[in-house]
């Protein structure tokens, strides 16, 4: 019992107004710190997210109008080999 009562007193006071107050303060600064950082990472992740989202809705409109592009282009294609057979076997029958 002797030795506990010795290692109790050695013990520094915390009931020190100073010394409450200055951890008072570390802690809230750190707190701050904490909350800050988590507040700039989520701002961070909202702006990659809009980022991708925008490019990707632009890369999914180049692809449609590649695609559509593309349609018009074969069917362009289309018109002019039909056109051309019209033509070949309209000029085959005043030949004979």
């Amino acid at each position: 019992v002797a030795n506990m009562q010795t290692i109790l007193n050695l013990l520094p006071n915390l009931n020190v107004d100073e010394l409450v107050k200055s951890m008072l303060i570390k802690t809230n600064d750190m707190h701050m710190v904490i909350y800050l950082s988590a507040l700039i990472r989520s701002v961070i992740a909202l702006h990659d997210l809009v980022n991708n989202k925008i490019k990707y809705s632009l890369d999914e409109d180049e692809a449609e109008a590649s695609s559509k592009k593309a349609k018009a282009d074969k069917g362009e294609e289309e018109k002019k080999t039909e056109e051309g057979d019209v033509e070949k076997s309209g000029g085959d029958r005043e030949k004979k």
